[in-house]
């Protein structure tokens, strides 16, 4: 009975995003392909290494983790305001969209980004 409970929570997920497909396949298919690289490079858990090194710096006895999410919005901020294109816009920036989506959705400490250490 819980396969069947997860399964149907799977497929709400799907027909929630069929509405997007409708409006552009172009953003759908640049969300859908941002969070599954992210998902490839990523760890697989907090802590884990993945494909790609995480970014954090140290001051002091803090340290500045720069999760994927956070650049990513980063990008995002940077090309709404700078005015510079990307190339296929849609696509593109819904990719960074999906990345910033997975890094939220996917991991319990997404929101710790300043870390005082002992």
């Amino acid at each position: 009975m819980p396969k069947l409970i997860q399964k149907l929570k799977i497929n709400r997920k799907f027909f929630l995003s069929i509405p997007l497909a409708l409006i552009s396949l172009e953003i759908y298919f640049g969300i859908i392909l941002g969070y599954f690289f992210g998902k490839f490079v990523a760890g697989q858990k907090p802590g884990q290494k993945g494909l790609v090194k995480s970014i954090i710096l140290k001051f002091g006895n803090y340290k500045l983790h720069l999760h994927h999410w956070l650049l990513s919005l980063g990008i995002l901020i940077s090309a709404f305001l700078a005015s510079f294109f990307l190339p296929f816009p849609q696509f593109s920036l819904s990719f960074i969209g999906g990345l910033m989506i997975q890094g939220i959705l996917c991991y319990p400490d997404w929101h710790k980004i300043i870390i005082r250490e002992n």
